[in-house]
């Protein structure tokens, strides 16, 4: 059982709604069985072959096994599970959680250490076979997001957010980590109007005890269309619309939900819409152009008393008594980068994960079911149309192509594309989401990797010829190929 696994919580949550620790070990995977012989028969020895890193853990090639790394990876095929050698780690001193992966392969990683006193470390790899330590600097609290500055390898930039929202540059010759600017310090400042800021940011003290009085932030997102444009979310129930070319950077404040917001997304190619979930167990979306109103596309259903009804019917003062309520918190949302009508979500302590559709709202029109632990992070593919990956304590990353199950009878060709092949154009097989209102449960992913007894806290594609994921995992962080 991984030492660690009882100690901490394998995503950064805040407020009420924590990870208790886990009572019980887990399998490798649910999908593994006794060690298959060359062919799959049950006769003949198990082969082994030594692979380098850069061969592709998830190829359709023959099976093969070795017996002494730390990492398997299998492929369902005909029920069997398949393992394959080694991929590329890299280790640090400590615990890591957060993780992206810029487009010139600069990876910034944070780690985890609830008692203070953390890092962010920038790393870099030129041939994807090892990694080389570039930066890193002092952080008081754990980052729960970190983001690389969209489609601008230079200057590199990235944002992270815990007790505030802060964004950091690299040094230009690559040996140090400085902070930018906290943009929660300053709109702070703005507010109170105080005439001592510079002689508080200077010294240090005066903005620890300032910073200690902030609402953490739970996420947030650099828009991807507009670099200029942020928004964060809050346990204070409010989400930030941030304005890097603002007086005082602040476009707008909302409140969002009617308990802590865990995430908030820009949707696919819009500087107006966004999606947020919280612990009401909610998804709503919001346009910029109309804050008076927003779209509740998903409600979770509890079962008080042994009927149904849906979370906005209970009073609010009843929410923190509601075990079922506390539950269907929803931690984390990824919005498809083809569809921006397609989000994917999870609750605290689930299994599972939500395929919602904005034009059949009420309830997810996919919910994947394999993973044997609560899930941690998912993550849509930036080139792959309906490719989602998703990791979980139970210490596997879980590879769904879900063109099998959304395309329809009329279309069956489009169900196997070219692999790597980008898909131009959003309105290409939007027919695909359209279910008629029936809901759809997939228990079997195309592919998984089995990270042999360690939990995968969190996971990131190379944006850049994405046939690389990044997964970490206790103090490592490993580069796999597809």
């Amino acid at each position: 059982m991984d030492p660690l696994r009882g100690s901490k919580r394998s995503s950064i949550s805040f407020g009420s709604y924590q990870r208790q620790p886990m009572q019980s070990s887990y399998l490798s995977t649910p999908y593994e069985g006794s060690l298959l012989s060359h062919g799959g028969g049950s006769g003949g020895n198990p082969y082994y072959v030594s692979r380098s890193p850069m061969y592709s853990p998830l190829d359709h090639s023959q099976p093969m096994f070795w017996t002494n790394g730390y990492s398997q990876l299998h492929q369902l095929r005909n029920s069997a599970a398949l393992t394959s050698s080694s991929v590329c780690e890299y280790e640090a001193n400590y615990v890591l959680f957060g993780v992206d992966w810029s487009v010139d392969d600069y990876v910034c990683l944070g780690s985890y250490r609830e008692s203070g006193g953390n890092r962010l470390q920038v790393i870099k790899s030129v041939d994807m076979l090892s990694w080389d330590r570039v930066a890193e600097c002092n952080v008081t609290f754990p980052v729960s997001t970190m983001q690389w500055q969209p489609s601008r390898p230079q200057p590199r930039c990235f944002a992270t957010c815990s007790d505030s929202l802060r964004i950091w540059s690299l040094a230009d010759d690559e040996t140090a980590i400085h902070e930018q600017i906290n943009l929660s310090l300053c709109k702070h400042n703005k507010q109170q109007k105080k005439a001592v800021v510079p002689s508080v940011a200077k010294t240090g003290s005066g903005e620890s005890g300032v910073l200690g009085e902030l609402p953490p932030i739970t996420s947030f997102h650099w828009n991807p269309t507009d670099s200029n444009l942020l928004i964060s979310s809050s346990i204070d129930t409010t989400c930030i619309v941030w304005d890097l070319q603002s007086a005082n950077y602040v476009r707008t404040q909302l409140i969002a939900h009617d308990s802590e917001v865990f995430d908030v997304r820009f949707l696919t190619q819009s500087t107006q819409l966004f999606a947020s979930c919280g612990g009401d167990g909610s998804v709503r979306v919001f346009d910029l152009r109309c804050l008076a109103h927003s779209t509740i596309i998903y409600e979770p259903s509890v079962v008080p008393g042994g009927s149904d009804t849906t979370a906005g019917n209970i009073d609010p003062t009843d929410r923190a008594a509601n075990a079922d309520l506390d539950s269907s918190a929803l931690l984390r949302l990824e919005p498809s980068p083809f569809d921006p009508n397609v989000i994917a979500t999870f609750a605290l302590d689930s299994t599972s994960i939500l395929i919602l559709d904005m034009r059949n709202p009420g309830s997810p029109v996919l919910t994947l079911d394999a993973h044997t632990a609560p899930v941690n992070q998912i993550k849509w593919h930036p080139s792959r149309r309906n490719v989602l990956l998703t990791c979980a304590d139970d210490c596997q990353v879980l590879y769904w192509d879900l063109d099998a199950s959304l395309l329809g009878p009329a279309d069956p060709a489009a169900a196997t594309p070219t692999a790597g092949d980008p898909v131009s154009g959003p309105a290409q097989h939007d027919h695909k989401w359209s279910f008629k209102n029936q809901a759809q449960s997939i228990s079997a992913p195309a592919l998984f990797y089995a990270n042999n007894g360690q939990e995968v806290n969190n996971i990131v594609w190379r944006p850049q010829g994405a046939d690389w994921f990044g997964a970490v995992s206790a103090k490592r962080f490993q580069n796999v190929r597809i």
